[in-house]
């Protein structure tokens, strides 16, 4: 029978042929995803080495490229570390871990062997595991050896690892001791309330050691989130560029429309008259012009997606004025968040509004308004354009802006105070603003889309 060594040996080179085997087939999000998993698993050294100018924010054909070389190296990087660890024998305790077995390994099973062995884990991989354990939200995920890949998916892991790195050795061997004690408590307790309520107070320390005062669960992202949030300048144009050279005059043509939709009509005026006046009709412009009506458009707004008028309740990322970042806007109180909210609101013009409101009308559920997809099919479904005439035709018009500023502001503040509320109670609090939408738009409840 094999040894450990040449069992794990074959294991590793066996995954890293099987991931440059079936590269092609990755869409963009496992591709990051890959990355990151293996990127966990490095020294600091290495990390910078490997990594280079490596960045989420690259296309996707230049991420897929940069996984080709990365994979032969970080193999070969952790075959090396693997015979190293175990050059004296089969030990799994630190200093004899490997990065990859501490990923391997459960909550419950890795730390009584971090406390046992504190000052022989290295400081990039404490932070590891303490960002691991700010994320903890559910019993279960003490004994899933899965977690630790999980915990990847959430752009708050590196968040948290990043702002604990800026502790001193001795803060952060503290920290540590101080979390060990109440994971062996929760894993004692096992599932119930009393195990929830330590769980919450291991979340509540990692936070407070990484400067947050909120409990890390209320600072969740989304799956695959870009990390860093912020990309670099240009960032969108010059990804968005790439994907337009290949895209059919078909797509095209949808794509112009989703950047339309974020216009007011002033800055339709402005930015797309030019293009669609040496042409007969907007379906008769060229692949070409479409291309650079599309970037004349991203070039003047860079900073707008077609999701961000609901996205700004849970993120603060703004429709037509600068967001707050991830962490200030979570930390902010209701009544800044409202009066930020409400300057973003004022940019706006009663086109945008009706439109905005009429994606409430046209989504049965909150999910539906963060679903990039589902917004852009709105946008060839006939029952759009007749919500979103009726909520003009009722509420806009030169008398009616105040009508209609009233109802989007009061459409603002339930749904900021809806994303607020505990989940269970968002779907309910939903339905009660689509149903005022409605009345005050005189369309029937019947008529909504996923009913009312």
């Amino acid at each position: 029978m094999d040894s450990y060594l040449e069992l794990v040996r074959h294991r590793i080179e066996d995954r890293g042929a099987n991931v440059l085997q079936n590269v092609e087939k990755f869409g963009e999000a496992q591709l990051r995803f890959t990355v990151r998993i293996f990127a966990d698993c490095l020294d600091e050294e290495t990390r910078k080495r490997l990594l280079g100018n490596y960045s989420e924010y690259l296309t996707e054909s230049e991420i897929r490229e940069f996984v080709k070389g990365f994979i032969p190296a970080y193999t070969e990087y952790a075959l090396v570390e693997l015979v190293e660890k175990k050059r004296d024998g089969e030990r799994f305790d630190p200093p004899w871990l490997t990065q990859e077995e501490y990923q391997e390994m459960s909550v419950r099973e890795k730390w009584p062997r971090i406390a046992d062995n504190l000052n022989e884990v290295a400081s990039l991989q404490l932070c590891r595991e303490l960002a691991k354990t700010g994320l903890l939200l559910r019993p279960y995920m003490l004994s899933d050896p899965g977690f630790n890949e999980g915990a990847l998916e959430f752009a708050l892991y590196f968040d948290l690892r990043d702002r604990l790195g800026g502790l001193s050795e001795e803060e952060l061997r503290s920290v540590a001791a101080s979390v060990a004690p109440l994971v062996d408590r929760a894993v004692s307790t096992g599932a119930g309330e009393e195990c929830e309520e330590t769980l919450r107070r291991i979340r509540m320390l990692v936070g407070k050691a990484a400067g947050l005062s909120l409990d890390p669960q209320e600072l969740i992202g989304s799956l695959m989130e870009r990390y860093p949030r912020e990309g670099p300048p240009g960032w969108k144009v010059r990804e968005l560029s790439k994907t337009l050279e290949t895209m059919s005059l078909r797509d095209l043509r949808l794509t112009a429309f989703v950047h339309l939709d974020l216009l007011t009509a002033e800055e339709t005026r402005e930015i797309v008259s030019p293009f669609v006046s040496r042409w007969p009709s907007f379906f008769e412009i060229p692949s070409r012009y479409l291309r650079e009506l599309i970037l004349a458009i991203v070039e003047r707004i860079p900073d707008r997606a077609l999701t961000f008028f609901f996205e700004r309740y849970s993120g603060g990322r703004m429709t037509m004025t600068p967001g707050a970042s991830f962490f200030v806007w979570k930390l902010m109180p209701e009544e800044e968040k409202i009066e930020r909210l409400r300057e973003d609101n004022a940019r706006m013009d009663q086109a945008m509004m009706a439109r905005h409101l009429a994606r409430y009308l046209m989504s049965g559920m909150p999910e539906e308004l963060v679903d990039a997809g589902r917004q852009i099919a709105l946008l060839t479904d006939n029952g759009f354009p007749v919500n979103h005439g009726s909520i003009l035709k009722t509420l806009g018009g030169e008398a009616g802006d105040l009508r209609l500023r009233k109802l989007y502001d009061e459409v603002t503040i339930l749904s900021l105070r809806m994303m607020s509320a505990p989940e269970n109670e968002r779907h309910e609090l939903y339905r009660e603003i689509r149903l005022r939408i409605a009345e005050a738009a005189g369309i029937s409840p019947n008529t909504m889309r996923g009913g009312s």
